[in-house]
């Protein structure tokens, strides 16, 4: 059981909320883990009204999920193509050069078009439902659902969920000196940024937003290289 106002790193090392913070990534994922920790406790501890209510899309809450009538075999096989359609664009993005990794995180999106039955068979019962709930926009046509931490991410995607490999990136715009200039003198440009080599990527997060009457799901990644404690390869 943790303490009061104490955070354990992965390293096992306590830290007192009530002191100094050091400021590096241990620190980061651990204040992270603690705050969605602490976010379904309190969704735990709280009777819900959703389960009362009927809604056309049933879904978690927090980390426990609702039941979802039984997907026919078709609906699964289908379900399973749409995931790996998914995930498959994911890492097409993960890989390209507007997605540079550069010790900080990387927001991706992208939209996809699904029919309302399919939309309710990928992400029913699954994921924090945002909207529509009995206290926020209960006649909305549009649903958001979050997928707080990698973990729910990970049992979304189930199998389909492979490694992920991004680039990693110098930063640009640094000054560098150059040769030349007026009358044989130096003069100075900024460096541009540069590919430095593969580094595995982590998702951790995604926000899900469906419209009824569009069939739009925008998906929203956010995910960050593994090794991003690593900040000296960057300038």
């Amino acid at each position: 059981m943790k303490r009061k106002n104490m955070i354990v790193l992965s390293n096992g090392e306590e830290i007192d909320l009530m002191g100094t913070l050091p400021i590096n990534k241990m620190v980061v994922d651990a204040l992270r883990t603690r705050i969605l920790e602490l976010e379904d406790e309190r969704d735990n501890q709280q009777p819900s009204k959703r389960a009362r209510v009927q809604t056309t899309l049933p879904m978690a809450s927090g980390s426990k999920p609702a039941a979802a009538h039984a997907p026919s075999k078709a609906e699964e096989k289908k379900r399973k193509l749409l995931l790996k359609k998914m995930f498959d664009r994911l890492k097409k993005e993960c890989k390209s050069d507007s997605v540079k990794f550069q010790g900080s995180g990387k927001t991706i999106k992208f939209d996809e078009v699904f029919e309302q039955t399919d939309f309710e068979n990928l992400f029913g019962g699954r994921g924090f439902l945002v909207q529509p709930t009995p206290e926020n926009k209960p006649t909305s046509t549009v649903t958001i659902i979050v997928f707080r931490h990698t973990q729910q991410v990970a049992d979304l995607f189930g199998d389909e969920m492979k490694a992920l490999k991004g680039n990693k990136w110098s930063r640009g715009g640094m000054p560098a000196r150059r040769m030349g200039g007026f009358f044989g003198g130096g003069g100075s440009t900024f460096t541009k940024s540069t590919k430095i080599g593969a580094c595995d990527v982590q998702v951790e997060s995604l926000e899900v937003t469906y419209s009824k009457n569009t069939m739009k799901c925008a998906l929203k990644f956010e995910v960050a290289q593994e090794d991003a404690g690593e900040c000296d390869d960057y300038w």
